[in-house]
């Protein structure tokens, strides 16, 4: 059994809608439907802290559309101040352009088609998915055959690298679009999953099961630090390749690196111990890897990281826009875990056509 408030409610629920409420008092800028990227920088927030908050603002949307479902989509239309019509390939800035910024950076692109597909599976507007596949596009355009495949990090080689961020969640985007698309788009799409995931096994996972940053292409250096997000989403990867292909070695993989995850937690606290801005997506693939295979320590760590997010919320929120969004999403997504609504909506979700 969850957490209750007096009403009834989830207490996950509870608790989101304050977060929630509190960003938009604190972070909004009425004028123009964007938010500001810190209490103390009114600028508009980079396109990373845009892919945290659009899906914050989706999990309050399950529960209290005619409030949200109308801000959702003016974020949606204002985040077009960052999207560069005038490039070849058009994409997001991660700030607001004149066009052909030159400044994309591909894992910012990635979590929007991701986010995006979540708001075509909520709403059915067909604004979502063409932006999503609009923004994929982008995405793909990243991929060269240097260093044997993978995604560069920056359209501009800016780092010169090749990172786990840029390839995990490309390929997570992959097979969530293609649920939405024909049986041979699909077929194409999945592949495509498949050897981005590939290419990221080969060169960047650990030896634990975790993922390590990014590899320089021109010297193949390896940069050996690690961070929830980039496990987060080739757990996400496997587990979508394991449903769209059948093919059970996903499953396992995807099971030993959840489990490898416990590396990350804070023995004091039992939670991740990156920033949020990272762990609530760790949190969030061990949410979906629970509803396959209901291994109960899984739940037991996203309540335990949903449950500190919260506490030091409470006591502090930070003064920037992307933690609070974060937390925000950790504590819809428990909501989701405990209430019909997010059930139902996450079981249609995971689904696939084969």
């Amino acid at each position: 059994m969850g957490r209750a408030d007096s009403s009834g409610a989830s207490l996950y629920q509870t608790e989101a809608d304050e977060v929630t409420q509190y960003i938009q008092r604190t972070f909004l800028n009425n004028a123009d439907g964007l938010y500001f990227h810190s209490v103390k920088d009114h600028h508009a927030e980079f396109m990373w802290g845009n892919g945290i908050m659009f899906p914050a603002l989706l999990g309050a949307a399950r529960y209290h559309p005619d409030m949200y479902l109308p801000i959702v989509s003016r974020f949606f239309k204002s985040m077009d101040r960052y999207w560069d019509f005038k490039a070849p390939i058009p994409g997001y800035e991660p700030v607001p352009t004149a066009g052909n910024g030159n400044d994309k950076y591909y894992d910012d692109n990635e979590w929007m088609v991701i986010t995006f597909l979540e708001a075509y599976e909520m709403t059915r507007e067909p604004q979502y998915l063409r932006r999503a596949t609009e923004t994929l596009k982008f995405v793909l355009s990243g991929m060269d055959d240097q260093l044997g495949g993978g995604i560069w990090w920056h359209e501009g080689h800016k780092g010169g690298s090749k990172n786990t961020c840029s390839n995990a969640p490309a390929a997570f985007a992959c097979l969530r679009i293609a649920r939405f698309l024909p049986p041979e788009q699909a077929k194409n799409a999945v592949a495509t999953a498949a050897k981005i995931v590939d290419w990221t096994d080969d060169h960047l996972e650990a030896r634990d099961g975790l993922f390590m940053d990014n590899e320089v292409v021109a010297t193949q250096k390896k940069n050996g630090g690690k961070l929830t997000y980039n496990t987060a989403l080739m757990i996400r990867s496997y587990l979508a390749l394991d449903r769209w292909t059948g093919d059970e070695k996903y499953l396992q993989m995807a099971k030993r690196s959840a489990k490898a995850s416990d590396f990350f937690l804070d023995s004091k606290t039992g939670a991740y111990r990156d920033d949020l801005k990272w762990s609530n997506l760790l949190m969030e693939a061990d949410l979906e890897l629970y509803r396959f295979t209901h291994d109960s320590y899984l739940l037991a760590r996203a309540k335990a990281n949903a449950d500190h997010a919260y506490r030091i919320w409470k006591q502090n929120p930070s003064d920037d826009l992307i933690e609070n969004a974060s937390v925000a999403r950790m504590l819809w997504l428990m909501a989701d875990s405990e209430s019909a609504v997010g059930q139902q909506f996450w079981a249609k979700a995971d689904l696939v056509k084969r």
